[in-house]
């Protein structure tokens, strides 16, 4: 059983999946549905999903990751040691061809002219329908040295209507910039492990292991964001 009794930070919280032997939500009502070769391993605490780089995948259904134009906050851990430079971690996108809402995380990042930079970088892309170029943020530093590490992805506005998105690694701030305001609801599942993508922009499936998913409905803090990594690092 996973050490968390419950999520360290409960405030706003919609959804949780801790990896530790299901795919069940207990913060609200979005079981995860469990398909293809995945399987469950040791965690930072309790068990952990555990992504083969082929058929393994999480759908958290289409009512879930629907944020509009609000601020919201994604955190998890994630573990692996691949070496390619585009993996799907987490996608809500219907299509890959065409201007759609939608938000993705993946391993490795875009750079100039479909280039990319060295790999083991995580990233997140928003993109509204008709908005026109796409929106992301990378972290600065990779994570595919096969530890455990902790990511948090946040969008945060202001009173004065400036937005930033947000990207702590490990606890910290490592990364940050202005971003514009998408509506990110559409009717497409949530999907760990898999993207759309995979058709058509040498996109592959996850390889690695990831637990403790955690969906805000607003931005959490720096010291929230610190208490979650804390609770799931109990040695820093």
């Amino acid at each position: 059983m996973s050490c968390f009794a419950q999520a360290p930070v409960t405030n706003g919280l919609v959804a949780r999946w801790s990896g530790d032997g299901n795919a069940k939500d207990s913060a609200g009502h979005f079981d995860g549905q469990v398909s293809g070769g995945l399987r469950y391993g040791p965690g930072p605490t309790g068990q952990a999903f555990e992504f083969n780089g082929g058929d393994a995948q999480v759908d958290f259904g289409t009512n879930i990751g629907n944020f509009g134009t609000r601020d919201f906050t994604i955190a998890y851990w994630m573990k692996t040691d691949s070496k390619y430079h585009h993996e799907a971690f987490l996608v809500k996108r219907a299509q890959c061809d065409g201007e759609f809402r939608f938000l993705e995380i993946e391993m490795g990042e875009i750079g100039a002219a479909g280039s990319y930079p060295p790999t083991g970088t995580v990233r997140i892309t928003l993109e509204h329908e008709g908005y026109g170029p796409w929106f992301y943020l990378a972290s600065s530093h990779p994570v595919n040295d096969g530890q455990w590490h902790h990511i948090v992805w946040v969008r945060q506005s202001t009173s004065s209507g400036s937005i930033t998105c947000l990207v702590y690694l490990d606890g910290a701030l490592d990364n940050s910039k202005p971003c514009p305001e998408i509506d990110l609801s559409n009717p497409s599942p949530l999907i760990m492990g898999h993207s759309v993508c995979e058709c058509c922009d040498g996109c592959r499936p996850y390889n690695g292991a990831a637990a403790e998913l955690q969906i805000f409905s607003h931005a959490l803090t720096a010291e929230e964001i610190f208490t979650i990594y804390k609770a799931g690092n109990p040695e820093k």
